[in-house]
């Protein structure tokens, strides 16, 4: 039997709003493949609302809640890296990362890790795999979101891959740890949300395999305004372009 630890990543910069929603979706059976645990580690990225204190109640009276917390707000991609962190510090075999605005439903995180035990590295919930749907998300955000997808499908066409900016994913915690090790402490770049599409393409040249599942996101069910930074997001997608492109086309990930 398959066993192991999955972590799963929250980073939240002023959720209060959605923290009671979080707290009823991870209440609930995340399905998981038999003999998987589940740790949370919810990052707080600065949050200036009453979300660390929230949080903190919620860990204490759950032991399977961790907190970590930025003494001031330094943006996704340095969100994501320190639950990265603290992920493989707990000993992780798969970490996990979803947005906590309520939009990501836990349900789809059991269909993410049985592809990584059936040989993914990693595994992304897609808004375009077929059977995907999206409710309530603004006209303009999906012009972003489709622009954004035609753009580094075209730079950086992965095998497996049509949605490279959703936040919702899996890792095989071992890619993480080697990609990791090998920036030594030089992975990121991006502070705005193209971290999500940066973190893709550096763990996909290590990737074996990347595979998506469909989910619906529920944008609807989002009570929190949109962290969202248009330009500077834009800014950093073209400063991805010009990654050098040598990572990738070692990996077994690209279409060559």
């Amino acid at each position: 039997m398959q066993r192991g630890l999955v972590a799963v990543v929250l980073p939240m910069y002023n959720e209060e709003l959605s923290i009671p929603d979080i707290r009823l979706m991870f209440d609930e059976d995340l399905l998981l493949p038999a003999g998987c645990e589940t740790q949370l580690i919810v990052v707080n990225d600065g949050s200036k609302d009453q979300t660390l204190e929230l949080v903190d109640n919620w860990s204490r009276e759950n032991q399977k809640i961790t907190v970590v917390s930025h003494i001031q707000n330094m943006g996704l991609g340095q969100a994501i890296l320190t639950g990265f962190n603290e992920a493989l510090r707990m000993g992780a075999d798969f970490i996990v990362v979803m947005d906590a605005d309520a939009s990501h439903s836990s349900r789809v995180i059991g269909a993410l890790i049985q592809k990584i035990i059936d040989g993914a590295d990693i595994a992304i919930a897609s808004r375009f795999a077929s059977g995907s749907k999206q409710s309530g998300v603004p006209f303009l955000r999906n012009v972003y979101s489709l622009g954004a997808k035609l753009l580094l499908s075209l730079v950086f066409p992965l095998r497996g891959v049509r949605d490279y900016t959703i936040g919702f994913r899996a890792y095989r915690a071992s890619l993480v740890y080697a990609v990791l090790e090998e920036a030594a402490g030089s992975f990121l770049t991006s502070r705005s949300f193209a971290a999500n599409a940066e973190i893709l393409l550096k763990m996909a040249g290590k990737a074996r395999k990347i595979e998506e599942v469909p989910f619906v996101l529920r944008y609807d069910c989002k009570k929190s305004p949109s962290k969202l930074r248009l330009w500077s997001t834009i800014r950093d997608y073209m400063r991805i372009c010009f990654l050098p492109k040598q990572p990738c086309l070692l990996g077994r990930a690209l279409k060559i």
